[in-house]
């Protein structure tokens, strides 16, 4: 069993990840959305901060901005993503369209940064786009749910921070971006809550549970375990086994909230699954040097 303490681990982050959508989606009956985030991403700095304060003091000038710029990237993709969460009545049909920002992401950087994509991408991506048909076939007619077409722009928001968390990690110390990510997120959303938002007090305490267990379990542990685990796994076998985060989230969404089943939307979820499963485990065969942050989620 100890030689397979990285791939344990990886199980169990994958299964806190997919948890993840289900801790903020009932956190979210009990608080508005931006004080939610707020709040979440503010406390997660807040953990962070003193192993990582004397470094981001000596990072400079330029550093610092274009950490402050991924975490801007970071809210606005996490303010789409939470208002899927919030229409949304089907998770994991939301989490497989989610996904598709693995994709995005070689786009993205094709375009900012010149990075041109493997050739295995020009073959997944039809396959997913033929995946995001089925999901959106809805009684023989097209059709998406605005929680939907949330989650696609969501999925482009990620990989556009993705993108730019990867650009950047190059030249930031992994610790300081991170926390100066969190803390932008945090306080931006924070001001815009308390300026803009109502709060209903008392916020239940069933609310604060939920709250706590997307800070601590979805944000702190889930980093922590992923960071030991893949230092354990090999890179090939770790690309895969992240891959089941929308395969928990679709069968939670069955198990918890009783969401329905059906024939396009199997087809759907594997096509996706079968695109993103072709590029990466292609890119991390082809020792790819820009794939790392194919590993993040906001869950």
């Amino acid at each position: 069993m100890k030689k397979y303490t990285g791939e344990i681990l990886l199980f169990i982050v994958t299964f806190i990840a997919a948890s993840g959508w289900f801790f903020s989606k009932y956190s979210l009956k009990g608080m508005p959305t931006m004080g939610f985030i707020g709040l979440r991403f503010s406390l997660a700095a807040l953990i962070f901060l003193p192993f990582s304060f004397h470094s981001i003091k000596a990072l400079r000038r330029s550093q610092q901005l274009k950490a402050s710029s991924v975490g801007l990237a970071y809210i606005i993709a996490m303010i789409l993503w939470i208002s899927g969460l919030i229409y949304s009545e089907d998770l994991g049909e939301g989490a497989f369209i989610y996904s598709l920002s693995m994709l995005i992401a070689p786009l993205i950087s094709w375009l900012l940064f010149k990075h041109q994509p493997k050739v295995t991408f020009w073959f997944a991506l039809p396959i997913a786009a033929l995946g995001l048909y089925f999901l959106s076939i809805k009684q023989g007619v097209i059709h998406f749910s605005l929680s939907n077409i949330l989650f696609l722009f969501a999925s482009i928001g990620a990989a556009i921070y993705f993108v730019l968390n990867n650009q950047y990690a190059k030249e930031v110390d992994s610790l300081s971006l991170t926390t100066i990510q969190l803390g932008i997120v945090g306080i931006s959303a924070s001001i815009y809550s308390l300026l803009f938002e109502q709060w209903h007090t008392p916020i239940p305490a069933e609310t604060w549970f939920w709250f706590l267990g997307s800070v601590l379990v979805a944000t702190n542990i889930r980093v922590l375990l992923q960071t030991v685990a893949q230092r354990k796994c090999h890179v090939n076998t770790a690309a895969i086994i992240m891959l089941l985060e929308p395969v928990w989230t679709l069968i939670l969404g069955l198990l918890v909230l009783e969401e329905n089943i059906f024939l396009t939307k199997i087809i759907g979820c594997l096509l996706i699954f079968s695109a993103i499963f072709i590029y990466r485990f292609n890119v991390k065969k082809g020792g790819h040097k820009n794939t790392d942050f194919y590993d993040r989620s906001f869950s």
